[in-house]
């Protein structure tokens, strides 16, 4: 499978969980969470926005309330896990919180339709995630 043809893939995947998340989003304990639009932007360069590959971020994140744990998974099947250091639960929204190796980062999931945007910046460099959350397709 070529580099498009993945990164088309994750696309269509992204695009499929926004589609499944017209229901309730509920709080299961494990979701997951991937990403349709991403930018970054670097000090003193011109933001880029793309694929996550294109601007090195994972594309599918693995969430684990209970274990407080995020598995973020690279286009090319590299792992990292990342401790969750504060949950808030609104009433329509599900915020996480960690810090990871000099980067901070936050997720914002709406609960009524699954909707996510994650930001995650470092002392020189910001990126914004957008993208959805389901817990229909683990097992």
């Amino acid at each position: 499978m070529t580099i498009y043809q993945k990164v088309l893939s994750g696309l269509i995947f992204s695009c499929a969980l926004l589609a499944m998340g017209n229901s309730a989003f509920a709080l299961p304990n494990e979701f997951i969470c991937a990403a349709a639009e991403t930018i970054a932007c670097a000090q003193d360069e011109p933001c880029v926005r793309g694929s996550a590959n294109s601007v090195n971020l994972p594309l599918i994140w693995r969430v684990a309330l209970k274990e407080k744990s995020v598995v973020s998974i690279r286009e090319g099947g590299e792992q990292r896990t990342s401790e969750i250091l504060k949950t808030i639960e609104g009433e329509d929204a599900l915020v996480l919180y960690g810090f990871d190796q000099g980067v901070t980062w936050t997720a914002i999931i709406s609960t009524s339709d699954g909707k996510m945007t994650m930001t995650s910046s470092t002392y020189d460099a910001g990126y914004i995630v957008h993208g959805g959350c389901s817990s229909k397709i683990l097992k």
